[in-house]
């Protein structure tokens, strides 16, 4: 099963729709009406970003610390290789390279499923009062 979901990955998918959801089931969008592209490829290669699209720009002068910090939490990006469970329900990435440099050398686990044509990943990421589940959803366009 895991071989033939890594083949229905393959090729580039653009990001449709970026939620989260809480433990009381309350709704957000962390980066707005995000964009983002994921790509795999058939010799497990991964690259995957997300942005929020209304990121200001980063000027020199006054408040630039503050702009990069900004434009650097609107961001998300990374690469590396990838690897399908043998189940076929999850996708671990495994991160050579990222903006966010703690990343680097570690997994990235996203629980995967396919509805219709497009691919839904999804992330639990605890917070101190809490899980939060994040829920990236893609079409194909390559």
């Amino acid at each position: 099963m895991s071989a033939a979901i890594a083949a229905r990955l393959v090729g580039t998918w653009r990001l449709v729709s970026y939620e989260t959801l809480d433990d009381g089931a309350e709704r957000g969008r962390p980066y707005g009406d995000a964009v983002g592209r994921l790509t795999y490829d058939a010799l497990g290669n991964m690259s995957g970003q997300v942005m929020r699209p209304d990121r200001a720009p980063v000027t020199n002068g006054e408040g630039r610390a503050q702009q990069v910090r900004t434009a650097y939490l609107g961001y998300i990006a990374y690469f590396g290789t990838y690897q399908v469970a043998n189940d076929g329900r999850s996708v671990v990435h495994r991160v050579e390279g990222s903006l966010n440099p703690g990343w680097v050398g570690g997994n990235q686990i996203r629980a995967l499923r396919f509805d219709g044509d497009r691919l839904v990943l999804q992330a639990k990421v605890e917070k101190g009062d809490g899980v939060v589940r994040h829920e990236l959803t893609w079409e194909r366009c390559a």
